[in-house]
């Protein structure tokens, strides 16, 4: 059971500087001054990482498959009670490594796959094809008949933590999915499966210094315009570590960022209180594999996406929204060349009217949904007003706000932080109101 509280005794949440964080990360990333920040990955026993000439790669993918299974099957042992074991399907990649190890684990009758989303979006429409090609039921929630309310938002938030990133969009279905579905079962959750598989791994990382590191961490997840909302003053780097958590030799240092700071701190908050949550990818068997292996073959998810293939042929076969619309190709050469083909014969489809899916699955069409839909606009001007209100982000005009939404000169990204900012305030006077202290995120961990 997951029951991480959302608040207790500590510092109040979202003063001056978490404000400043959230509003040009999209989350706050500075870590508390106690524990472990590596603590996401307790069950890694860290081995120093190979060298390439130590291993080849048939040799390593042999053992991946078994480490991958091994990880699974633990958790599938840990997982062992009544109800359903429900896997969050997407068309990606992890959670159909997932759905593979639970069909090799347990009956389908057991199985419930989960989706968000709504028709015509990619991830939607995949994880239906794949759900039905191994005849699993499919639970899925339908983003236009949810009802999008502010305090459906808060409640959101106090179910996870304060300070919770992006409350609106596909963090809220989420929630809502798992309302619907219940407690009394086993949700199996993909977290770190991309990153340890290498989705952010790049050439040199092995030899990039700390200040490397933190500057390539700022470059990617900085918000372009976060001076404009910030006080005067605030330095974004003051936010991050000092210095490594462990030797480059065990863990490289962008990825000891992305583990404690961006998987810790946005990634991690999306786990529900009071329901039972396996991370198979978190287990010491892959983690123990995966973070060892060269870097070359963690890089674009070469071995991962071997791996996976491998141990689950005909599901991998099936389309993927990772190679934009079509299964895992076998070679890992080709797979670079088969998604700009894909992408290239999608764009032609779009723009002769023939066809074609949209790009984006359910956060950027929520998150775009102002355009068209009069109740989400006022949905977010009107908690904007209220943050106006409050005055603690500087210069913020509704007015303007509603004129750039118009004309489109503001990014939904944009919004979308703007409003998670009031929305998690709301979360706080909520506690308050009801006398419970809300814990700081500094402090939370």
């Amino acid at each position: 059971m997951d029951d991480r509280p959302g608040w207790g005794a500590g510092a109040p949440p979202l003063d001056q500087r978490e404000r400043d964080q959230y509003l040009t990360f999209g989350f706050v990333p500075e870590l508390p001054p106690d524990g472990d920040p590596l603590a996401l990955l307790g069950d890694w026993s860290r081995p120093p990482r190979r060298g390439e000439r130590s291993v080849s790669e048939a040799a390593l993918v042999r053992e991946g498959v078994r480490a991958l299974r091994a990880a699974l099957g633990e958790c599938a042992v840990a997982a062992q009670g009544p109800g359903d074991q429900v896997v969050l399907l997407s068309g990606g990649l992890d959670s159909r490594a997932i759905l593979g190890a639970l069909l090799e684990n347990y009956r389908p009758g057991e199985v419930l796959a989960a989706t968000f989303g709504a028709p015509g979006e990619h991830d939607f429409d995949v994880a239906a094809t794949v759900a039905r090609a191994v005849g699993v039921r499919h639970e899925v929630l339908e983003s236009s008949a949810v009802d999008w309310t502010t305090d459906g938002l808060v409640d959101s938030v106090l179910a996870r933590q304060i300070p919770l990133p992006h409350p609106f969009g596909q963090r809220y279905l989420s929630y809502r999915l798992h309302q619907r579905i219940g407690p009394d079962n086993t949700f199996w959750d993909g977290l770190c499966g991309d990153v340890t598989g290498g989705a952010n791994t790049h050439e040199g990382d092995d030899r990039a210094t700390w200040e490397e590191a933190v500057a390539g961490f700022l470059d990617l997840h900085l918000l372009p315009d976060w001076e404009q909302y910030t006080s005067p003053g605030f330095g974004p780097a003051s936010t991050m570590p000092a210095a490594p958590f462990v030797s480059d030799a065990v863990l490289t240092y962008p990825d000891q960022l992305m583990f404690a700071v961006r998987q810790t701190r946005y990634i991690n908050t999306r786990r529900l209180r009071g329901y039972t949550i396996r991370t198979p990818f978190l287990s010491r068997p892959w983690l123990d594999f995966m973070l060892s292996v060269p870097i070359r073959y963690r890089r674009d998810r070469r071995l991962y996406m071997t791996i996976v293939r491998k141990a689950h042929p005909r599901l991998f076969r099936l389309p993927t929204t990772t190679f934009d619309g079509v299964g895992v190709p076998a070679p890992p050469w080709l797979r670079p060349a088969r998604v700009l083909q894909r992408r290239a014969v999608r764009k032609i489809q779009r723009r002769s009217g023939t066809g074609g899916k949209p790009d984006s699955g359910a956060n950027n069409a929520i998150r775009r949904s102002h355009r068209h839909r009069p109740d989400i606009r006022e949905l977010i001007l009107g908690n904007l007003g209220d943050l106006a209100g409050r005055g603690v982000v500087p210069g913020l005009d509704p007015d303007a706000i509603a004129r750039a939404m118009t004309e489109r000169t503001i990014s939904d990204t944009r919004l979308s932080v703007l409003l998670g900012v009031e929305v998690n305030l709301k979360a706080v006077d909520r506690l308050a109101e009801t006398g419970v202290e809300p814990r700081g995120s500094r402090r939370s961990g």
